[in-house]
């Protein structure tokens, strides 16, 4: 299976266990405002931080930790740095930073450049390899 097609399926793999993370998080955000605080803007906008910031804990753990989540896992894919090292926390800030700024662009750019990556990972100088069996 081509790589850039097991990097979306990885993709959408983890998108499942970080929305059962979202959801946990969320309920002491709503417990501690109470029901309707998505009608402030101040409470909406700093419940929106809050959840990029649950979202870059939990990808930069897996990041650093082994270079993959586990969509990653699943797929035998894993990020590393493109001198074939794994991430340093700078690598992932900076990785986190371009696919949060990029995310719909970074997409694009994966389907259609002949290295089949993400363009923040050319950014960012890291690449999503198949692992070796």
């Amino acid at each position: 299976m081509k790589t850039a097609l097991k990097i979306l399926f990885a993709f959408f793999y983890d998108s499942l266990p970080l929305f059962a993370v979202w959801f946990a998080a969320t309920l002491p955000f709503v417990v501690w405002l109470g029901p309707g605080f998505q009608n402030h803007p101040t409470s909406l906008m700093s419940f929106q931080f809050y959840l990029i910031a649950i979202t870059y804990f939990y990808l930069t753990f897996f990041w650093l930790k082994t270079g993959q989540t586990p969509g990653l896992r699943t797929w035998q894919l894993q990020l590393l740095r493109e001198d074939g090292y794994l991430l340093t926390r700078h690598d992932a800030n900076l990785r986190f930073m371009w696919a949060a700024l990029l995310f719909p662009v970074s997409w694009l750019w994966l389907l259609f450049s002949p290295k089949k990556q993400f363009l923040h990972d050319q950014l960012a100088h890291t690449k999503i390899v198949p692992l070796k069996n």
